[in-house]
C-alpha cells in the first residue's frame, strides 16, 4: 500500500527502487510509519526480523522468502523485479501466509518504538571509568603506527582509521566526533566513498549491529561520547576499560547490511539457497559483502546527485528527537570534513602497493598493476598467454566484448562460470599438499570469492581481509 500511494503521489524516496519483496513486506507492516532514510529503514527491517526469530511469525518469514525465490526461478525474474512482486501474491495466498496476522506488539511501529536500531544508544548512556594505566595506554596508542602489528581488534582498526583521516588533514586528536567515522573508514569503507559520507555510513553501520554483539559497548561509546563532551583521549581511556576493544571483531560486524535489498538474499542463503537472482547480479553466498558495498555506494551517488533526494518526512516528536540525536554528532563531523575535503573521495593511495584497486564513487573500480614491477611483468605475460590461447581456440583476436578468461570447452567465447572456477580451485586444493602447498587458502578463496596476498592486500578493506584470514584459519584447523 505504501509503495502504491508514494508512487501515485510522487513522494517515493529514491531508495524505493532498490527494495525487494521482503522490504515491501516490512514497509507494509510499518505503514503508516515513515523512515528518515534508507539506513533507518534497513536497520529497522533487520531489527524487526530478529524480533520475529523463534516465533511462528519468524517461520512465516522464512516461508515467504522461500516462495519468493521459488517464484523468481520459475518465472526467470530477479527477486527485486516489480513484476515478481505482483506474481508472488498468488503463491503467498496458496501458502496460507495471508491468514496469519501479526499481533500489535510485533508490528514495527510498536515493537521498534524505542529500539536501538532506530533510536540509537541513549544520549545519557553511562560507560566504565578508565583503568588506572589509561594515560600510558593512550600514549602508546598514538605512538604506534598501523604497520607495527596486524590485529583483528577494534583497537588496531581504529588506530589505522585515525591515521588515515589524519593523513587527509582532519583533526582526529582534537575531535572525538571523528572516532566512529575512523573505525568505519578502516573497517568497511571503500576508498571511493566521499569523506562527507563517512559520518552517516558509520552511524548506520553502528546502529545495525545485533543487540547481542560484543562490539556494541565500543561503537555506542564512540557514537555518544561527543554528545557527552568527552575528548578524544578521554574516549580512548574509557575504551581500554571495555574488553571488546582489545578482542577479536565479531564476524557479523564485517558485513554492511544497512541498505534495502540485502536481507532477502541473506535469509535465502541461510535457508540453503545457492543462488539468488537480482537486478544487479546473480548472487551467491560469497557475494554478500560485494552487493552490500555496491548498494551502499550506488545509493550514495544517487543521493548526492540530487535525484529524488530523501528528505525527512516524519513530523512527529519521536522523529524530531531522533534527528536531533543524530545531528548532534553528524553535523560537527561534516563541518570538519567539508573544510578539509570539499566533498572529495577518501581515496588516499596506499604507499608502495604493487597491486592497487582504484575505486570510483559508485562502487566501480579498476585494478592498477605497474608494469615495471615483478608482479606487473608476470601479469603482462599471463594476459599475453590468454590472448594467444584465445587466438588458437577461436581463430581470431579477442574483441572488446569477449571474455579474456574463457570456458575452454565452449565452442563460442563464453565467460568462465562460477561452478567451473570453483571446480578448478577444488582440484588445485586436492593436489596442493602433493606440491608442498597449504590447501587452506584455496578453500578460503572458494568460500569468500577472492584471495588476499601480501601483494593484493591494498585492494581490500580490513573487513574483507579479516573474512579471508578467518576462513583460512578455519580450514587449517579442520585439516589438523
Amino acid at each position: 500500500m505504501e509503495l502504491g500511494i508514494a508512487q501515485q503521489e510522487g513522494t517515493d524516496p529514491f531508495w524505493y527502487c532498490e527494495i525487494d519483496p521482503l522490504d515491501a513486506l516490512f514497509l507494509g507492516s510499518a505503514w503508516p510509519g515513515k523512515f528518515h532514510d534508507e539506513f533507518e529503514f534497513a536497520n529497522a527491517r533487520d531489527a524487526w526480523l530478529r524480533l520475529l526469530q523463534g516465533t511462528v511469525h519468524g517461520q512465516g518469514i522464512r516461508t515467504f522468502v522461500h516462495e519468493v525465490v521459488a517464484t523468481s526461478r520459475e518465472l526467470g525474474l530477479p527477486v527485486d523485479d516489480g513484476q515478481l512482486m505482483l506474481a508472488v501474491a498468488d503463491r503467498l495466498e496458496a501458502a496460507g501466509l495471508d491468514r496469519r496476522r501479526l499481533p500489535l506488539r510485533l508490528l514495527p511501529g510498536q515493537a521498534l518504538e524505542e529500539h536501538r536500531a532506530v533510536r540509537g544508544p541513549a544520549p545519557d548512556l553511562r560507560f566504565p571509568e578508565p583503568p588506572e594505566d589509561a594515560q600510558e595506554r593512550v600514549e602508546r596508542f598514538w605512538q604506534r603506527s598501523p604497520e607495527d602489528s596486524w590485529e583483528e581488534t577494534p583497537l588496531a582498526v581504529l588506530r589505522s582509521g585515525l591515521h588515515r583521516l589524519q593523513d587527509a588533514g582532519l583533526p582526529v586528536e582534537q575531535e572525538s566526533c571523528m572516532l566512529l567515522s575512523a573505525l568505519y573508514r578502516a573497517l568497511l569503507a571503500k576508498p571511493g566513498e566521499p569523506l562527507e559520507s563517512l559520518p552517516e555510513h558509520a552511524m548506520a553501520w553502528a546502529f545495525s549491529l545485533d543487540e547481542t554483539s560484543t562490539l556494541l559497548p565500543v561503537v555506542d561509546l564512540l557514537a555518544i561520547a561527543p554528545i557527552q563532551g568527552l575528548s578524544t583521549d578521554e574516549v580512548l581511556g574509557r575504551l581500554f576499560a571495555i574488553p571488546a576493544f582489545t578482542e577479536t571483531i565479531p564476524s557479523a560486524a564485517l558485513l554492511w547490511t544497512s541498505s534495502p535489498g540485502l536481507a532477502l538474499p541473506r535469509l535465502a542463503f541461510e535457508l540453503g539457497v545457492s543462488e539468488v537472482s537480482t537486478l544487479a547480479a546473480e548472487l551467491t553466498p560469497d557475494m554478500l559483502d560485494w552487493v552490500g558495498m555496491h548498494t551502499r555506494m550506488r545509493l550514495n551517488v544517487a543521493a548526492h546527485e540530487g535525484a529524488n533526494e530523501a528528505e525527512n518526512t516524519a513530523d512527529d516528536e519521536s522523529a524530531e528527537d531522533l534527528a536531533v540525536r543524530r545531528a548532534a554528532v553528524r553535523s560537527t563531523v561534516l563541518d570538519k570534513i567539508r573544510k578539509k575535503s570539499d566533498g572529495a573521495a577518501s581515496s588516499q593511495r596506499e604507499p608502495d602497493r604493487p597491486v592497487e584497486r582504484i575505486w570510483n564513487a559508485d562502487g566501480s573500480s579498476l585494478v592498477r598493476i605497474p608494469t615495471d614491477t615483478a608482479q606487473g611483468q608476470e601479469m603482462r605475460k599471463a594476459v599475453e598467454g590468454q590472448r594467444k590461447a584465445f587466438q588458437e581456440k577461436f581463430g581470431r583476436e579477442p574483441g572488446p566484448d569477449d571474455p579474456l578468461f574463457f570456458d575452454p570447452d565452449a565452442d563460442e567465447p563464453t565467460p568462465i562460470t562460477r561452478e567451473y572456477f570453483d571446480n578448478v580451485l577444488l582440484e588445485m586444493a586436492d593436489h596442493a599438499a602433493e606440491k608442498g602447498l597449504d590447501p587452506a587458502p584455496l578453500h578460503a578463496w572458494r568460500e569468500v570469492g577472492y584471495v588476499v596476498t601480501a601483494e593484493t592486500r591494498g585492494m581490500f578493506t580490513t573487513a574483507e581481509v579479516l573474512a579471508f584470514n578467518r576462513a583460512v584459519a578455519r580450514y587449517q584447523q579442520d585439516e589438523q
